[in-house]
C-alpha cells in the first residue's frame, strides 16, 4: 500500500504563502504551491512488535505551536536522532515535568488497567492513529482518560505505547535503559493492536468503506 503525502508549500519564511520574494510579511494573492509524491507505507515488523521497542526521555524544547504541523521539525529531527544515537528508537519528550509527545508519535501510558493520554493542546501535534485508539477504546469499553500524565507517572507505566501512521500501536518496553512493566508488551497493547488491526483492514484499507 502507497502513503501518500500532500504538502502545501508555503514559501520560504511564512505560513500561507506560495512562491514570492522573500520577507517575513504575509504576501496578499500569492497562489500556494502544491507538492505531492508517494511512497510505500512499511509498517512494524512482528518480530519487533513482539518484543517492543527502546526510547529514551529528553526535554521539550521545541516552539509553542506543537499543535501545527509544518516543514519547520529541525527541533523533532535533533530529538529523534538523540534516540538513534543511543540505540533507541524514540526519544519521548517532557515539558515542565510532563509527558507531551514523541519526537515523531503520539504516546500513550497505561497504569492499572487504565489508558492515560496526553490532552490536545498547543504542546503536541495530534495524530490520526491517537484519535483512532481513544475512538477504539471508548468502543471496547477500555477504561481511559485524556490528561495530563506527569513524568512521575511515566516512569512507573504499566506499558506505554508509541502511534503513528507507521508504527501503528507499538509497545515501549524500555525507557532510558529500564524496563518498562515487565519489560514485555502488556495485555492492554496487544488487545488494542488487535482492534486497531481489525479496524484498519475493515476501514481504512477497504476502498469500498
Amino acid at each position: 500500500m502507497l502513503y501518500r503525502k500532500v504538502t502545501v508549500i508555503h514559501g520560504q519564511d511564512v505560513v500561507g504563502s506560495g512562491a514570492r520574494k522573500r520577507d517575513h510579511a504575509f504576501p496578499q494573492g500569492v497562489p500556494p504551491t502544491v507538492f505531492i509524491f508517494s511512497a510505500p507505507l512499511v509498517t512494524t515488523a512482528e518480530a519487533v512488535r513482539e518484543t517492543g521497542i527502546a526510547a529514551v526521555t529528553a526535554l521539550d524544547n521545541r516552539w509553542l505551536r506543537c499543535d501545527l504541523k509544518t516543514v519547520a521539525l529541525l527541533a523533532n529531527v535533533l530529538l529523534r536522532q538523540q534516540a538513534i544515537d543511543a540505540g533507541c528508537v524514540e526519544t519521548l519528550m517532557l515539558r515542565e515535568g510532563y509527558l507531551t509527545e514523541g519526537a515523531a508519535s503520539n504516546i500513550f501510558v497505561v497504569k492499572d488497567g487504565v489508558l492515560l493520554a496526553p490532552p490536545k493542546d498547543h504542546r503536541m501535534l495530534p495524530g490520526i492513529t491517537y484519535d483512532i485508539v481513544l475512538e477504539l477504546a471508548a468502543r471496547h469499553g477500555m477504561p481511559h482518560t485524556v490528561r495530563e500524565i506527569a513524568e512521575a507517572e511515566l516512569r512507573v507505566a504499566d506499558e506505554i505505547w508509541m502511534t503513528s501512521s507507521t508504527k501503528e500501536v507499538l509497545p515501549i518496553t524500555t525507557l532510558d535503559g529500564r524496563p518498562v512493566g515487565t519489560g514485555r508488551p502488556g495485555p492492554a497493547a496487544r488487545r488494542m493492536y488487535a482492534w486497531y488491526r481489525a479496524f484498519r483492514d475493515e476501514v481504512m484499507r477497504n476502498a469500498d468503506a
